[in-house]
């Protein structure tokens, strides 16, 4: 029977990357229209209770496909033209009215183990099934795009150690307070880097590797990392503060027990943003009691093929993309204010060619660290 339904999925998967070749292609829709119903039709009728009526309830499904579309690595296909697809399975409800299947519950499954079946989460009454189709995940260059990542971030955190390796022998430069920032700051980028590079040696998109993919290593990695990377915006901010103190506000910047102050923001601020993005977008469904019960995870925080924030998700864009349009923001405010100053000593006398001389180049010393940064991120 197991042969027999392998080579039934075979056929399907075929059929399903024919169909994305031949209708596909050019296009931006990222699905394909053709599916496969694959699990028993089931028709759920609730009766609303007293005081509620027949929309305020939540529906937890729980229907077993009837082929294994296999783990993330097994269900990903290339087509000829070199697009990856992604085989998935996808709860949906029967639209009489049109004639077709249209998603409308929340799909939870174990994308490693998806043998041990799919709960649909709803809210409302009708013919629910799985059904089996294809997400193009890229168009082919995917792999380029890794490529040059570690290339580039390679170089970019060689350039790091370097920045360090000249700052740190020249005592007297280590002992101004700009200095003292971007060593901090040089330290958080490189640790957030190889900790991004060097997830490759201990994660597997096959889930072969030390740490398991959406186990609670995972979960460390992944929160280790997006907290690391909250503290470079952390030590951003500060640099760009900073500039405006010695450039702008040069009176009254004195901060007294200034380090231990930047430090404590740029380490303690981001702690509460990973813990959150975890323990929130973390849930668990179990259907059934006893022995038969099954419970799945819907992980709407790791992504399912690294240890890393999902991509396109509320976690993602209100907890790292939004900090960060933050940083560039502030940062950006602040370069304004100090281009200002700078336009306006060049246009009074007020001040000595020397002491303009030495406010222009604090302003390229600091902007150094902002370039370095932004060329890393992208």
């Amino acid at each position: 029977i197991n042969a027999e339904y392998g080579e039934v999925a075979k056929s399907i998967v075929s059929d399903i990357m024919r169909n994305l070749e031949s209708d596909g292609n050019g296009t931006e829709d990222k699905t394909v229209e053709k599916t496969y119903v694959n699990s028993l039709i089931t028709e759920v009728t609730v009766n609303p209770t007293a005081g509620n009526d027949d929309t305020d309830f939540e529906l937890d499904l729980f229907l077993r496909p009837t082929i294994d579309i296999g783990d993330t690595n097994t269900s990903l296909n290339t087509s000829t033209s070199g697009t990856r697809v992604q085989i998935q399975y996808l709860c949906a409800m029967y639209n009489e009215a049109e004639g077709r299947w249209e998603e409308s519950c929340t799909t939870i499954y174990d994308t490693m183990n998806p043998s041990k079946g799919v709960i649909c989460v709803c809210n409302h009454n009708t013919s629910f099934a799985v059904l089996m189709s294809a997400y193009e995940i890229d168009r082919g260059y995917a792999v380029v795009q890794s490529y040059l990542t570690w290339v580039l971030l390679g170089i970019s955190t060689l350039g790091l150690a370097l920045t360090l390796c000249f700052l740190l022998p020249a005592a007297e430069l280590r002992k101004t307070r700009s200095a003292k920032i971007n060593v901090c700051f040089t330290v958080s980028l490189i640790l957030a880097s190889l900790l991004f590079l060097v997830q490759d040696l201990f994660i597997k998109s096959d889930n072969s590797g030390a740490i398991k993919l959406r186990s609670v290593g995972c979960a460390v990695y992944t929160m280790l990392q997006h907290y690391l990377w909250l503290v470079v915006f952390m030590w951003m901010i500060i640099e760009g503060f900073l500039m405006y103190l010695s450039l702008v506000q040069v009176f009254g910047s004195h901060i007294s027990k200034y380090m231990l102050k930047f430090n404590l923001a740029a380490w303690l601020i981001p702690i509460p943003f990973p813990l959150i993005g975890y323990f929130v977008f973390t849930k668990s469904y179990t259907v059934g009691e006893g022995a038969t019960a099954v419970s799945l995870i819907d992980h709407k925080y790791m992504a399912e093929t690294m240890c890393f924030i999902k991509p396109e998700t509320i976690a993602f864009y209100t907890l790292f993309l939004t900090p960060l349009c933050l940083c560039i923001i502030i940062n950006l405010v602040f370069f304004g204010l100090v281009g200002k100053v700078i336009k306006n000593s060049k246009s009074t006398g007020n001040i000595s060619d020397n002491e303009q001389m030495l406010r222009q180049l604090k302003a390229v010393v600091s902007t150094q660290s902002t370039f370095l940064f932004f060329s890393s991120i992208c």
